[in-house]
């Protein structure tokens, strides 16, 4: 299923761009470890910004692709690449005829699939090959030569599957209450309570599953939320869109461009069309299974 398929007026492009983003959902019993598998297409040459991620798996089946960070400069993005999750709102540049498979990985999946902590990699891309070896490798050949988005899906199904079933047991024990904090951040002593932990673990598990610490990731998930007021929430106002976390609309509109890419007016304009879009099919896609934030 196509869930946007539109032109994009360029700035600099001078021309129109036509992106196509399509999703479907990994197995029942790997939806707690793999978000959603999607494919990515655009007949011309196009720069869309992103909001800060999970972690991710890009494979490039045709065409050139590249990750600009906050800061400048370029991730040339490799045939199979594994992105950590982003502390910030970054850019990706597709080249005209560019087409990937991305694989969105929840937190619970990155121990299980990876064996290293999130917060090695965070804000880092590096060939998954190089952690996950053969089957990774046929895995991204199964892939590339796959005739539709469902042969893909199924494709990853079985490389996650292998995985899992080899790795699971050493994976550790999820925090599921870090999560649940998340969702609904209160401070860190509630933190510490929910999970029973002293604040050196509780750092150390944040860092293991999501990349982060507690308090970064309490900015990028409360700027996260806030996005999600604009999209689902009727919020008319910047106070609306806010909450209550925030000490005022700067802090509000900076927090909001370091971590969606865009001001908030920027946002509900739909300068970020295709962050939009991702955004809302997530959302339906994984209702009732995970947070809007997760």
């Amino acid at each position: 299923m196509t869930l946007y398929s539109g032109r994009m007026g360029g700035g600099a492009l001078r021309r129109a761009c036509v992106m196509k983003l399509q999703y479907h959902l990994p197995r029942p019993d790997l939806r707690e470890y793999v978000r959603a598998y999607y494919l990515f297409e655009a007949s011309s040459r196009t720069v869309q910004p992103l909001a800060a991620e999970l972690g991710n798996i890009r494979c490039i089946i045709r065409g050139e692709g590249r990750l600009i960070p906050p800061g400048g400069g370029e991730m040339p993005v490799a045939q199979t690449t594994l992105i950590g999750p982003t502390m910030s709102a970054y850019a990706l540049e597709a080249e005209a005829g560019m087409r990937a498979f991305g694989v969105g990985i929840l937190p619970r999946g990155w121990r299980v699939f990876f064996g290293v902590d999130a917060s090695e990699l965070a804000d880092r891309i590096v060939d998954l090959t190089g952690l996950a070896g053969s089957c990774a490798r046929q895995a991204s050949e199964e892939v590339r030569n796959a005739g539709s988005l469902a042969e893909m899906a199924q494709a990853a199904d079985r490389f996650f599957a292998e995985m899992l079933e080899r790795r699971q047991a050493a994976a550790g024990r999820y925090p599921t209450a870090l999560e649940e904090w998340l969702a609904r951040p209160d401070d860190l002593d509630t933190l510490m309570k929910m999970m029973d932990c002293s604040r050196r673990q509780v750092d150390r598990l944040a860092k293991r599953y999501f990349g982060a610490s507690p308090k970064l990731l309490q900015r990028k998930y409360r700027a996260l939320r806030a996005a999600d007021r604009i999209l689902f929430g009727g919020a008319k106002n910047w106070m609306e869109a806010a909450g209550d976390r925030f000490y005022d609309q700067s802090h509000f509109i900076k927090e909001f461009r370091t971590f969606v890419g865009a001001t908030p007016l920027e946002f509900a304009n739909a300068r970020a069309t295709l962050a939009k879009t991702a955004q809302t099919e997530r959302r339906r896609l994984t209702l009732g299974q995970h947070s809007a934030a997760l």
